[in-house]
């Protein structure tokens, strides 16, 4: 049974909106970052504006104290807290494209669109994979990316400002040690703990919740417990998503997460994220915002073939990156 033009109108209009649909949430099913970053309170909405203009703490005020309540001086100076970092808008496209062929192959209107739907997932697991290895992935390297935590924990500008504008301002960068063992991570976690349970906003504290490595590094620490006897069983430090448990902090592996997943090198990364401090903005593609560009049933010049197209505008941002830290030459 052939499909009649009104049937292959309403089967490309399914593609089109299943394609929107399984973009977004395959980005929030991709790994345990995006799951958060995907969605409220991280995902935010910004409704225009050539950049993404983000205030942020250049300095704490000191126009504060105590006095006998009498006729003491009080700090008053007047102090410049706030800066502003700008971040770039990042575009995004997924494009599925149907030809006469699959048209006529179907037997009737549900085999062409299970035939849809099969498309529609493939150009989805293809996108996941493109934003997945960008998370881990220089932007310099490809500047029309989202930013990626390696942006954010570079030793370089970030929005604009440089380390030197705001040294306060900068991710924790662990470049010496290389163990990975308890002792050897707990000192910065620490630290992050320190400085971020007494931090907040409409999220929540700026303690770290959150870490990423490749296999390789939680595999090592695994054994290093073991062998320590600071934890009687593996699965005791098992907390799902693939994870363990750090100082009850979710440890995630990512497949993507920088090193050679090996002994040989000492350039295996981990992550101790405040997920709090990072916002995923978007313009386009969520929450039922669609582009203006995007297209459905889109004939294709010149060739028997139909084209759909979604767009996201978006970008990752951390607003607090001194909340955050990174090991670099992780080895064994």
């Amino acid at each position: 049974m052939s499909l009649t033009s009104d049937q292959l109108n309403e089967s490309i209009a399914v593609a089109h909106r299943k394609m929107g649909e399984e973009i977004a949430s395959g980005f929030a099913e991709a790994n345990y970052f995006y799951s958060i970053m995907f969605r409220k309170p991280n995902l935010k909405f910004s409704d225009g504006g050539t950049s993404i203009n983000i205030p942020i703490e250049a300095y704490e005020s000191d126009s504060m104290g105590f006095f006998n309540g009498k006729y003491e001086t009080i700090p008053t100076n007047s102090q410049q807290q706030i800066t502003h970092c700008n971040f770039d808008w990042k575009h995004f496209v997924s494009n599925t494209t149907f030809n006469l062929s699959e048209f006529a192959t179907g037997t009737g209107k549900l085999s062409v669109i299970d035939l849809i739907e099969k498309k529609v997932k493939l150009t989805r697991n293809a996108a996941v994979r493109d934003l997945s290895e960008a998370l881990h992935t220089l932007s310099s390297s490809n500047p029309n990316q989202i930013n990626s935590l390696k942006d954010a924990a570079a030793d370089a500008a970030y929005g604009g400002i440089s380390p030197t504008d705001v040294p306060s301002w900068a991710f924790v960068r662990n470049s010496t040690n290389n163990a990975i063992t308890y002792s050897g991570l707990n000192e910065t976690f620490q630290t992050l703990v320190s400085r971020g349970q007494s931090t907040s906003d409409e999220i929540g504290t700026y303690s770290p919740n959150l870490m990423i490595s490749n296999a390789y590094v939680m595999a090592t620490f695994l054994n290093s417990q073991q062998s320590q006897q600071q934890f009687t069983t593996e699965s005791s430090l098992k907390s799902g998503f693939n994870g363990i448990l750090f100082n009850n902090c979710n440890w995630m592996c990512d497949s993507y997460a920088g090193g050679s997943s090996s002994s040989a090198v000492a350039d295996n990364e981990l992550y101790i994220l405040s997920t709090n401090t990072f916002r995923l903005y978007y313009r386009f593609g969520f929450e039922g915002k669609s582009s203006p560009l995007d297209t459905l049933n889109m004939r294709l010049p010149n060739q028997a073939a139909v084209s759909s197209q979604t767009y996201m505008t978006m970008n990752l941002c951390n607003i607090a990156r001194r909340y955050n830290a990174v090991f670099t030459v992780l080895q064994s």
